[in-house]
């Protein structure tokens, strides 16, 4: 009797995909992630009072990761953090 495989329904091993946020590198092993697992992967991770945004390239705006988004990973992406909250200083 002959063996024989059958990988055509056998799952690829992830691919890792790196990307930094503010200025540490990550690879993550998938390359669709949630906005909450993007937070989490920083340690510690990064809280509500922070905003969490994809960098444009070039001259095209930053984008915002909103709560329950899902992000398409793809290597050498940047993504950086700043206060959710800015209070504008006194006028003079």
């Amino acid at each position: 009797m002959q063996s024989t495989s059958n990988t055509a329904g056998a799952a690829k091993p992830a691919k890792s995909v790196e990307i930094t946020i503010d200025t540490t590198t990550y690879n993550v092993p998938k390359d669709e992630i949630t906005a909450e697992e993007l937070r989490e992967l920083p340690e510690p991770d990064i809280g509500p009072d922070r905003d969490l945004y994809l960098e444009g390239k070039g001259h095209q705006d930053d984008d915002l990761i909103e709560p329950h988004e899902i992000v398409k990973l793809k290597k050498g992406q940047h993504f950086f953090t700043a206060p959710a909250t800015i209070t504008p200083g006194r006028a003079s």
